[in-house]
């Protein structure tokens, strides 16, 4: 392993630490904000949420059924094969207010930057998209 892998290793680990403590205290799980952001590009049945995120159905199926019973999201109908699963209104204002909170707190860890440190960040932006992927679209949490 080169220096820079290990580096940027460390780096991205430190990042995921900060970021888990930030959303600590928001009203979701990092799983319920994400399938939130995922539904928010419309509805999707659990089989398709569940691949998108990368776990089993019967999870997805648990992580459904409470945002379902906090409201946040609906089904076309009976729990099984072939219902889809929509965002409701108050999901959309959940969604809302974590991109809202956690924007709040990124651009709070960003205001010490000097404008050369803000265009260094943005310059590597186009690089973590050819690693991870592009952004989310809908924009994610």
């Amino acid at each position: 392993m080169d220096e820079l892998t290990d580096e940027t290793r460390k780096r991205l680990l430190r990042i995921g630490q900060a970021v888990r403590r930030d959303a600590a205290d928001l009203p979701v799980t990092t799983a319920q904000g994400s399938a939130l952001s995922l539904l928010s590009g419309g509805a999707m049945s659990v089989g398709q949420l569940a691949q998108a995120e990368g776990v089993q159905p019967p999870t997805m199926t648990q992580l459904v059924n409470r945002m379902e019973a906090a409201g946040w999201v609906s089904r076309s109908g009976p729990a099984r094969k072939g219902s889809t699963v929509q965002i409701t209104a108050a999901g959309r204002r959940i969604v809302e207010e974590v991109r809202a909170r956690r924007n709040g707190l990124l651009a709070e860890r960003m205001a010490a930057l000097t404008p050369d440190e803000r265009a260094a960040l943005r310059a590597v932006l186009p690089v973590f998209d050819k690693i991870f992927g592009p952004p989310l679209s809908p924009p994610g949490f």
